[in-house]
């Protein structure tokens, strides 16, 4: 697949469906927009964006994140309500790495459970072999 330049895809779409390059690059904005958004919520672990592929979310990132918005709260001042507002959005980061950690963490859990169910018989057969030669 060969990547396309926005004003490149946005002309071959136009004079394919025979619209408006306006209506296409609003389209696209609009798309990508809901991308970002979707991206920066913090809302799923994985986000699959059909012909790019999959986004995920790395844990190391997410557990680095954690202590550096937990020191900028406890040092955030607050004595003016625009630093009040400031502290109140770092809070909400917060909860979302922390709710964003445990479902990393559910996801390696589930990934676990999968392999060792995946791989179960081949270690039993292998623990009952070794018990029969001694």
């Amino acid at each position: 697949m060969i990547p396309y330049k926005a004003k490149i895809l946005t002309n071959d779409v136009a004079e394919e469906l025979n619209v408006s390059k306006t209506l296409v690059d609003d389209l696209i904005e609009f798309y990508y927009k809901d991308v970002r958004q979707n991206l920066s919520e913090l809302n799923h672990p994985r986000i699959n964006i059909e012909g790019l592929g999959q986004f995920v979310i790395r844990a190391n990132g997410v557990n680095s994140a954690i202590p550096k918005y937990e020191k900028a709260l406890n040092t955030h001042d607050t004595s003016t309500f625009t630093a009040y507002y400031n502290k109140k959005l770092i809070e909400d980061r917060l909860e979302l790495l922390r709710k964003m950690q445990s479902m990393l963490e559910l996801e390696e859990q589930k990934k676990k459970e999968f392999k060792s169910k995946k791989y179960e018989k081949y270690f039993k057969t292998n623990l009952a072999e070794q018990k029969g030669d001694n």
